[in-house]
């Protein structure tokens, strides 16, 4: 599962968190938990760990890290009674879910099973697969859902941070960041297709 698709998991999980709990700001907790593995493990296991373990399925894939969370989310809510870390947590678990982690129980109950395999990947495997996701129509459609859900949920925030921002060279300036924006990403996606 791409990592947007992972983050449209976990902001529909937070709105059911946030419409139980009463609070929003869960939503963006929720979203965060859903990519955290792919956040933390891609890098360090095909970039860091390329020589050893080149995998991207390592730590943050596995029930072990998860367990940690929770754990950390048990004395946080006795303590201060926030759900913070149980979101991230239930954000981390669908994100195994997702990616059926029980197909891959060495890694999933890592360090129980013996030490992570290596898996033999490319040189450029972790870069060519970021570009494979920008070339991914579905991740575009996620990124736009998720930038509208948050654009709705936190509207009065983004208004009242516009409303600091209010001269009209700075306008320009955010205008012109979003349009280079754009078409650096619509550079990238042509390339990736031809």
């Amino acid at each position: 599962m791409y990592l947007l698709a992972h983050a449209m998991v976990g902001v529909l999980i937070g709105a059911v968190i946030a419409a139980i709990a009463g609070d929003r700001r869960v939503i963006a907790l929720a979203a965060l938990g859903a990519v955290l593995p792919d956040l933390i493990d891609k890098p360090v296991g095909h970039v860091i760990l390329a020589g050893t373990v080149d995998y991207g399925r390592i730590y943050f894939h596995g029930l072990t890290v998860l367990s940690l969370i929770l754990i950390a989310g048990l004395l946080l809510y006795h303590h201060r009674e926030s759900i913070g870390l149980f979101v991230v947590a239930a954000g981390m678990a669908s994100h195994q879910f997702f990616d059926g982690m029980w197909r891959h129980p060495v890694e999933w109950f890592w360090p129980f099973l013996g030490p992570l395999p290596r898996h033999g990947y490319s040189e450029n495997y972790f870069w060519d697969s970021v570009l494979r996701e920008l070339a991914q129509p579905s991740e575009w459609l996620f990124l736009f859902l998720i930038a509208g859900l948050f654009a709705y949920l936190y509207r009065r925030e983004l208004g009242a941070l516009f409303a600091r921002v209010v001269s009209p060279t700075a306008r320009r300036a955010l205008v012109a960041a979003l349009g280079l924006v754009i078409l650096v990403v619509l550079a990238v996606g042509g390339r990736l297709l031809l």
